[in-house]
């Protein structure tokens, strides 16, 4: 009797999660507009706004390209890119990750306030931050400019990639939201675990160089989300085992988080 009671829960408060992810999709108009205002009050009195970011990056690959392309050993023409296209798809990554984790925390005005789906803050900081990563892909044509790269057609094959990604985004940051609403040092936590990362990712060297130890840039996550938005741009279509273990990494993340949010889903309100 108290299984099949526990069983009739846990299917409940699934479909109360289900419902909760598909009422935030239809709700598209409130955080779409959400999102804008938050870059538009981010960057408010501020000329340039966003492109800040991308005038950044820029400066950033111009200085330490050549710099790392003579300490590995490497042409110019083939690192820029490479190292170019990694800081700009580490960006949308890395803040999706990290905003993720205050996505609830963030809000919690909103959150005690309106009764709105939470999957509506969710998708308002995927949007803000697709929002982002459009306005520093920008950041990538001067260095086409200065290496007299043409666009391709292959280059399309990055727009799955970046889907790939904002579908894993959507786990994730009901995850981390959540965990991060109950302990708040998760956030310092995770920032932290970022930052390492991007050490350890190859976006300033090549998986190559780690010679018969390259299965641990190959099944780092990190990588795996970086190189399907890098590849088609800097060096052609990545392998299909490159999407095999993101589709893998996207399950995981899925599964991990659907029932985790929908057991916490009620006491979010209160955590924040």
């Amino acid at each position: 009797m108290n299984t099949t009671v526990a069983s009739w829960k846990e299917a409940s408060q699934l479909r109360r999660a289900f419902n909760d992810l598909v009422d935030g999709f239809r709700a598209h108009r409130v955080w779409r507009r959400l999102a804008r205002m938050d870059i538009r009050q981010k960057y408010r009195r501020s000329v340039l706004g966003p492109f800040w970011i991308t005038i950044t990056m820029v400066i950033w690959v111009g200085a330490m390209g050549p710099l790392y392309s003579h300490l590995l050993g490497t042409s110019s023409d083939e690192f820029i890119p490479y190292l170019a296209m990694g800081i700009i798809s580490w960006g949308l990554v890395s803040n999706l990750i990290i905003e993720g984790a205050g996505t609830f925390v963030g809000v919690e005005n909103l959150v005690r306030s309106v009764k709105l789906p939470y999957t509506v803050h969710v998708l308002r900081m995927i949007y803000r931050n697709l929002l982002i990563f459009a306005h520093n892909l920008l950041a990538f044509v001067p260095f086409m400019i200065y290496l007299h790269i043409w666009p391709q057609w292959q280059w399309l094959l990055a727009l799955p990639g970046v889907a790939l990604v904002l579908i894993a985004a959507v786990p994730s940051a009901f995850l981390l939201g959540t965990l991060s609403a109950r302990f708040r040092d998760m956030q310092q936590i995770i920032a932290s675990i970022v930052q390492l990362a991007f050490f350890v990712t190859p976006i300033f060297w090549r998986p190559e160089m780690l010679k018969d130890r390259v299965y641990l840039a190959e099944y780092n996550p990190f990588h795996i989300l970086l190189e399907v938005i890098r590849r088609p741009v800097v060096s052609g279509l990545p392998p299909a085992s490159t999407y095999t273990k993101a589709v893998v990494l996207i399950l995981i993340l899925y599964l991990a988080a659907a029932p985790f949010f929908a057991h916490f889903r009620r006491r979010l309100a209160f955590w924040v």
